[in-house]
């Protein structure tokens, strides 16, 4: 089967590329689809962020499992369809029900961690575009589910969600140049997916295109916000044998350019959180502190986004040294 460079790779080193937030215990957000599970001990709630999207915009599922019963419980350390800890199923009028299938599997460990009473696991995946295609490839009213799927458990142990409804809507034709099934489509797709990937130039010129076009468009933010992500990081380019350094001039570029309130929190932080690593490495600590602040004000304290603070700090140690970025008073 042919994988794609960053396809490989992952598959290498998988518990890396997993494309998902973990995290130890978060607050209910509003609006989240729930159910109690059959025996009354954990509960699984949905989140697709908006209920109305564009036809082509990238869509984010955050699901959350919590111990709402009296005693400790044993549950997977990593929800997300690429472990199969989680299974999403899609359906809509249009479209028969069918099961997201990420591009490619995680050879994860099952690891477990036991969540006391009111504790949770929480992860947030991108769901636009698997295996399958473009999950939401059409306008219309979407019903989503969400079934955490214990290794082995037989079928009255799962435990599901309500289903999340979201619809889609075609903006003057913005996002359908990306759902043609053409090859450009296909690479702006995982453009989009991965935020990286300097291979996909093909991809890469249909997003510009669009951002040129329709600088307005809700899909130009997220197009905007990868090409500065992947300009923020070496790339390993496969294609041509080569590690493209990052390239941070560029990338704060980009970043200037999105209108990040329109993003989900957690793309906000990860902007935040790269910004702050470039202005590092281009010598600009006050600015690296106001970015640093930017994504402290968006984590609110909150639990759930700690773990993109780690890894920020895994490729910048200087983030974690108050000292290098945030000098005392004199």
């Amino acid at each position: 089967m042919h994988l794609d460079p960053i396809a490989r790779l992952c598959r290498k080193v998988s518990l890396v590329c997993v494309i998902a937030l973990l995290f130890p215990a978060v607050r209910a957000n509003d609006g989240l689809a729930q159910e109690g599970s059959g025996p009354g001990t954990l509960e699984l709630t949905l989140d697709m962020g908006q209920p109305v999207l564009s036809l082509g915009e990238p869509v984010y599922a955050t699901v959350r499992l919590v111990n709402v019963g009296t005693r400790p419980v044993e549950v997977f350390k990593l929800l997300d369809p690429q472990t199969g800890a989680i299974q999403i199923e899609v359906s809509s009028s249009n479209r028969p029900r069918f099961v997201f299938l990420p591009l490619f599997y995680a050879d994860a460990v099952h690891t477990r961690t036991a969540l006391a009473p009111g504790e949770a696991v929480v992860a947030i995946f991108p769901v636009f575009y698997g295996a399958l295609g473009w999950t939401f490839d059409r306008p219309g009213t979407y019903r989503v589910t969400a079934e955490y799927r214990p290794q082995g458990a037989p079928q009255p142990d799962r435990i599901r969600s309500h289903a999340a409804g979201v619809t889609v809507v075609d903006e003057n034709g913005v996002g359908a140049s990306l759902l043609t099934g053409s090859s450009a489509g296909v690479e702006a797709a995982k453009f989009l997916l991965w935020q990286r990937g300097d291979q996909l130039q093909a991809g890469q010129a249909l997003l510009t295109g669009l951002v040129t076009e329709h600088p307005d468009s809700p899909l130009a933010d997220y197009a905007l916000l990868a090409f500065g992500r992947n300009l923020s990081r070496s790339f390993r380019n496969y294609a041509v044998g080569k590690i493209r350094e990052a390239d941070c001039e560029p990338a704060l570029k980009f970043f200037q350019r999105v209108r990040s309130e329109r993003l989900p929190a957690f793309l906000q932080i990860q902007q935040r959180l790269d910004e702050a690593r470039c202005l590092i490495k281009l010598s600009r600590p006050a600015e690296a502190r106001a970015s640093m602040e930017g994504a402290e004000r968006l984590r609110a304290g909150r639990p759930e986004f700690n773990l993109l603070f780690q890894q920020a700090i895994r490729l910048e140690p200087a983030l974690g040294h108050n000292s290098d970025i945030n000098p005392p008073h004199r």
